[in-house]
């Protein structure tokens, strides 16, 4: 498959180019040059991209959740305002429906890539309403024009019988940003205060668009209209609310306890997440390969036990700077293994549906309504708990949704035709 972005015809579909270097849009054929001599895969542009993506986000969107108990919020409210930007996320969606007909994927990437500039620019000042209502309007646009984009194209650029290597490999690459992003997000906020470091992020995410000037177009289906978002894939649409909701403990509620843990140092919190990232890289190569041959399966099941033995890590160690740094690691690690099991799997199913927009558009969303419930239920419990860490312990009950839903999504063929490779 050679990457690219679809560009809006008349019918809204998504066209692409195949292996003949025939552009296919509404049925019709014409000759285009076969470029892919002279230019990088769809699929190593979009990891460069993500790379410096993930790299702001690291800087910025990794610290939004310490910056706001540094303004005084507690961790009920700072899991309320998180909660707060998946539901805003969740319900413009419909609105990113537009933006992505209009301007294709790579429109969808590029858009949400500068919202999110935008929203690093807005959080210095979110102590006035004003600006946290505008930071977190701007944080939920960004992602809904983002991630349901960022998803269907790597489906649509991925190559069969490479596809669990090639996730693994960008989440390799992912996980050595996690190393460098922390680090230099913690070194800026703390030695040149917030405005400087999220003014530095916003930049570094307006220097990811750069890659995707190169893509040509992506055969990622139609784009559903606003009364068919919503009808996905339900394997997928299962497999991302589950995700969601285990999400809304190790990617929201674990960071605040970490940063408090920490002391609220900037640095400190900084220095934790990137030893994680380091631990993060080689279980994914690993599992990865793993996938690829077949033994998906096996590691899925030592994967969910391995993360519910760190949820319950996490929530005894919140007290000790040391012992919650050795659980980051240890989580960071399963979560390397966990992404290519999970996301190869959604990834395959999204290929041989021919729709892959529409099938992580509702996937996208079903992960906005797993994560919202579980926000709230950790809000919940952070406030009502004796101990704030016992957070996290809720999500791991979606442990159990989530292995069935992987076991199963092979089990039958997706609607739809199978996208081009």
């Amino acid at each position: 498959m050679r990457g690219g972005v679809a560009e809006p015809t008349s019918t809204n579909c998504i066209s692409y180019v195949n292996h003949d270097g025939v552009s296919v849009r509404d049925g019709a054929t014409r000759p285009v040059p076969d470029r892919s001599v002279i230019l990088p895969s769809g699929f190593r542009l979009l990891t460069f991209h993500a790379a410096l993506h993930g790299l702001a986000s690291a800087m910025a969107g990794g610290f939004a959740g310490a910056f706001l108990l540094t303004l005084g919020l507690g961790i009920p409210a700072a899991l309320a305002a998180q909660a707060a930007i998946v539901g805003l996320r969740f319900v413009l969606r419909f609105a990113a429906l537009a933006v992505v007909r209009r301007t294709g994927l790579r429109g969808g990437l590029a858009a949400g890539t500068a919202l999110s500039a935008l929203g690093a620019l807005l959080l210095p000042g979110a102590a006035e309403p004003a600006l946290l209502g505008a930071w977190l309007l701007a944080t939920a646009a960004a992602e809904a024009l983002y991630w349901p984009a960022y998803h269907a194209a790597t489906a649509a650029t991925a190559e069969d019988g490479r596809l669990g290597r090639q996730v693994a490999e960008r989440t390799a690459v992912g996980a050595g940003v996690a190393v460098v992003g922390p680090l230099a997000g913690g070194l800026l906020l703390a030695g040149f205060g917030e405005a400087a470091g999220f003014a530095i992020a916003a930049t570094v995410a307006l220097l990811s668009v750069l890659p995707l000037l190169g893509l040509g177009e992506v055969a990622a289906g139609p784009v559903p209209r606003p009364g068919e978002a919503l009808r996905g894939d339900r394997r997928a649409m299962a497999t991302f609310a589950a995700d969601g909701w285990i999400a809304a403990g190790c990617g929201h509620a674990w960071p605040l306890l970490l940063f408090a843990t920490m002391g609220a140092s900037y640095q400190a919190f900084g220095v934790a997440n990137a030893l994680a990232g380091l631990a993060g890289a080689g279980a994914s190569l690993l599992c990865g390969r793993a996938v690829d041959r077949g033994r998906r399966d096996r590691w899925l099941l030592g994967v969910c036990l391995a993360l519910a033995a760190s949820f319950a890590l996490r929530a005894a160690s919140a007290w000790s700077p040391p012992a919650a740094l050795l659980a980051n690691a240890a989580g960071a690690a399963i979560a390397g293994a966990y992404a290519p099991v999970v996301m190869s799997a959604v990834y395959a199913r999204a290929r041989r549906s021919g729709e892959a927009y529409r099938t992580q558009l509702a996937a996208e969303a079903a992960w906005d309504a797993g994560a919202m419930a579980g926000l709230v239920v950790a809000a919940a419990v952070a406030a009502l708990a004796p101990a704030p860490s016992l957070a996290v312990l809720p999500a791991a009950l979606g442990l159990v949704a989530l292995h069935r839903c992987v076991r199963r999504i092979d089990a039958t063929p997706p609607a739809g035709r199978l996208v081009p490779g």
